[in-house]
C-alpha cells in the first residue's frame, strides 16, 4: 500500500510543481535590475575611443512572488488514489489543491564589458558599439509546501482502514512536496548572456542622448530541469533603447530610460516569455567629493507568456535605492556603487541588488 500510494502522489504532484523554478526567463527578465543610470550621466562631451568596464552585482533574493504580488502558489491537480486490495470503484478521490513555493538565494555576478566610440561624428553625435560578458554564479533554496487534500470515499469503509489510508497519502504528499523542492535546490556557476549592443551618442553641455539596441544572445548554461541555470533561456532577445540626460546646473542632472524587451522562443521548452518594457529614472547631485543620487526602475510584461506552465504570468516590479559616484585620482577611471531594493513586485524574484562598477576611458 505504501509504494502504490507514494507513486500515485508523486505523479500527481509532478504534473503541477515540476517547472516550479523553470517559468519563462526563470522569473527574471534580461536586464540590469540593479539600474543602468548612475553618476556617468555628468560624463564630459568629446570622449572617443576605447573603454572597459568591469561590474560586480551581488543580489540576494528573498522570494518568489505571483499574480498577486506574495508568494507563489502552485496548483496541484486532483486524482482518484488507488489502493491495493480495493476495487478500483471503491477507491477514494481528492480534490485540486495548490502548494506555496518558498524560494530564496543569492546570485554573484562579474561583467566585464568593453566599448568603443567613433571618432568621426554622425548627425551630431557618434556612434557607439559595446561587448558584455557576464560570468555569475547562483545558489537557490526552494520549498513547498501546503496542506493534503481529504480523501473523498465513494463507499464509506471501516474507519481505521480509512484513517490509514489518509495518514499513508498524507505522509506522501508532504513527502513529494519535498522531493520537489529539493530538485529544484541547487548552485551552477558559469559565463551568462553575452549582450551586443550599438548606438548613437550625442553629448552636449546639457543634454546628454543616447540611442540604440541591444542583442542577448544565450551564450549561458540552460537546461529545462529546475535546477538554476546562468542563462535565462535558449532564445535571443532583442533591447531597444532611448536614454535622456539633462543637466540645468553644472552640479544637477536629471535623467530617463526607456526600453523595450523583444523576446524568442525558448527552443529548449518551447515556452516564449512576453514582451516588456523597462522605465528607469535618476537625479544626481554633483559634489566636490563626488556624485550623489536617487534613482528608481519600473520592469513589466505587457504581453502574456507563450505555453507557460504558470499560465499568463506577466512580470512586473519596482525598484528605488541610491548611487555614489566618483573619479578615481591617479587611475582616472570612474567608479559607481549603488544599491536598490524591490518595493513591489508581481511573477517575479524579488530582492535587492548592490552593484560596483568601474569604467576607464583609454
Amino acid at each position: 500500500m505504501t509504494d502504490l500510494i507514494k507513486k500515485t502522489t508523486l505523479c500527481a504532484l509532478l504534473s503541477g510543481t515540476a517547472c516550479a523554478a523553470n517559468a519563462a526567463e526563470g522569473f527574471e527578465p534580461r536586464y540590469n535590475m540593479a539600474g543602468s543610470l548612475g553618476g556617468e550621466i555628468f560624463a564630459p562631451p568629446d570622449q572617443t575611443g576605447w573603454a572597459l568596464g568591469l561590474a560586480t552585482t551581488y543580489v540576494p533574493v528573498r522570494k518568489v512572488t505571483g499574480d498577486n504580488g506574495k508568494a507563489l502558489t502552485l496548483p496541484v491537480p486532483g486524482g482518484t488514489l488507488a489502493v491495493p486490495g480495493l476495487p478500483a470503484a471503491l477507491s477514494p478521490s481528492y480534490d485540486a489543491s495548490s502548494a506555496t513555493l518558498d524560494g530564496s538565494g543569492n546570485m554573484e555576478r562579474q561583467d566585464l564589458a568593453v566599448a568603443y566610440l567613433t571618432p568621426e561624428q554622425y548627425g551630431g553625435g557618434r556612434l557607439a558599439f559595446v561587448l558584455d560578458l557576464p560570468f555569475a554564479r547562483k545558489y537557490q533554496t526552494i520549498t513547498l509546501r501546503g496542506a493534503p487534500p481529504a480523501l473523498n470515499w465513494r463507499v464509506p469503509l471501516a474507519p481505521q482502514l480509512q484513517a490509514a489510508v489518509a495518514g499513508q497519502f498524507a505522509a506522501h504528499y508532504q513527502g513529494a512536496l519535498a522531493v520537489q523542492g529539493s530538485s529544484a535546490t541547487g548552485v551552477t556557476e558559469g559565463v551568462g548572456d553575452a549582450e551586443l549592443m550599438a548606438g548613437w551618442q550625442y553629448v552636449g553641455e546639457q543634454v546628454r542622448v543616447l540611442a540604440g539596441a541591444s542583442l542577448v544572445l544565450p551564450t549561458g548554461k540552460y537546461a529545462t530541469d529546475p535546477q538554476p541555470d546562468i542563462g535565462e533561456g535558449n532564445f535571443k532577445t532583442l533591447r531597444p533603447a532611448l536614454q535622456l540626460a539633462y543637466l540645468p546646473t553644472p552640479r544637477v542632472a536629471l535623467a530617463a530610460k526607456v526600453s523595450l524587451g523583444l523576446n524568442g522562443r525558448n527552443q529548449d521548452n518551447q515556452i516564449r516569455s512576453g514582451n516588456w518594457f523597462g522605465v528607469e529614472l535618476a537625479a544626481g547631485y554633483k559634489t566636490d567629493l563626488g556624485v550623489f543620487g536617487l534613482h528608481t526602475l519600473r520592469v513589466q510584461q505587457y504581453q502574456d507568456d507563450d505555453q507557460n506552465p504558470f499560465g499568463p504570468s506577466r512580470m512586473r516590479a519596482t525598484n528605488a535605492g541610491a548611487f555614489y559616484t566618483a573619479r578615481l585620482p591617479r587611475l582616472g577611471a570612474i567608479v559607481t556603487l549603488q544599491y536598490i531594493d524591490t518595493t513591489a513586485s508581481r511573477n517575479s524574484k524579488q530582492g535587492s541588488f548592490t552593484q560596483l562598477r568601474l569604467i576607464q576611458l583609454f
